[in-house]
């Protein structure tokens, strides 16, 4: 079976505005601050809830600014000390959070280059930042550290100069794309499925940190088999949930997730700061329509086709004894 599709991901107010929303929901904003101990401290608007989003924030700062990554922290979910946001959904965290994150250490860099100009007596335009060091064209360097302390505490030579910059994006969104093939086995005789193998081709634009990238088109993946094959929602005639534990709402265990082959193609999107494309609810995306699709053909030969999910082994039966009483 196979499936593919276009998501569009990471928009901004353009794409709220157009649906007349009373609430329009959009952009981001970032506050940086590069404190006297050389750390990097970023405030963002939002929320990281286990996608990997602190640690992908953290590398595109670190790029723009020359520094580790373990350098940065990342304040969030504080309201007293966080800007306004609209946290994460529509897989829109990294490009549009992401961006700001960008917009945000351009300007913090562009205040180190200068600051170290006058420490070095060269050109803000010749100051290089890497390795924790601002390097100028002769070779001269001071380290990032030593250069944030002195700005914090000798105002007498950086009149009145300070660290600390706020930037917001607000991006009109881009698209991301895929493909899902999935091979599966079907029993006949008791409509179990089982997946021999499942293969993604993913194009998120830029990936900024492939370990994460996978880890959520995996779990995309699971939560799409999931949807696919076992869960459901069941209701009584009176609207009482029937399915009101996990025993009988049956999601699946490892045991029931294949191994998932995943290939990403980076066409890095000219619509976004970063070039990334957003990636989270791609894999839940697919999955369910290849794994279906797949079913669908396994069982072409008794002229089954499965229009509903989860394609639960009693379904799968039911459909059999249809097209078979129907011969």
């Amino acid at each position: 079976g196979l499936a593919v599709f276009n998501e569009r991901t990471g928009y901004g107010t353009p794409a709220f505005a157009a649906r007349g929303m009373g609430i329009v929901p959009g952009y981001e904003v970032v506050d940086i601050t590069m404190t006297p101990g050389g750390e990097v401290e970023l405030r963002i608007g939002a929320s990281p809830h286990g996608q990997g989003l602190r640690t992908t924030l953290a590398q595109i700062v670190a790029d723009r600014l020359g520094v580790s990554p373990d350098v940065i922290r990342i304040i969030h979910g504080d309201t007293d000390r966080t800007p306004y946001g609209w946290g994460s959904f529509a897989s829109r965290a990294t490009v549009i959070s992401g961006g700001a994150c960008q917009v945000a250490a351009d300007k913090l860099a562009m205040r180190l280059r200068a600051a170290a100009a006058t420490m070095l007596q060269a050109k803000a335009e010749e100051i290089t930042l890497r390795d924790g060091q601002a390097v100028a064209a002769n070779g001269s360097s001071v380290a990032l550290a030593a250069l944030a302390r002195q700005v914090h505490q000798r105002s007498d030579l950086f009149d009145g100069f300070n660290l600390a910059e706020t930037a917001s994006y607000d991006p009109g969104g881009t698209f991301s794309n895929a493909c899902h093939a999935a091979i599966v086995e079907v029993d006949a005789e008791t409509g179990h499925v089982r997946i021999e193998r499942y293969l993604v081709v993913e194009d998120a634009g830029r990936i900024i940190n492939p370990l994460i990238a996978d880890g959520q088109v995996r779990g995309g993946v699971a939560q799409g088999i999931a949807n696919a094959l076992y869960e459901e929602i069941v209701y009584a005639e009176d609207g009482n949930i029937l399915t009101g534990t996990l025993a009988d709402y049956t999601p699946p265990t490892a045991m029931e997730i294949p191994t998932i082959e995943i290939h990403h193609r980076e066409t890095i999107s000219p619509a976004t700061l970063t070039g990334a494309k957003g990636l989270g609810e791609g894999g839940s995306i697919g999955a369910p329509a290849a794994i279906t699709n797949a079913i669908s053909d396994a069982l072409a030969p008794f002229g089954v086709e499965i229009t509903e999910i989860p394609a639960t082994p009693p379904r799968l039966r039911a459909l059999i004894r249809a097209a078979e009483a129907a011969r």
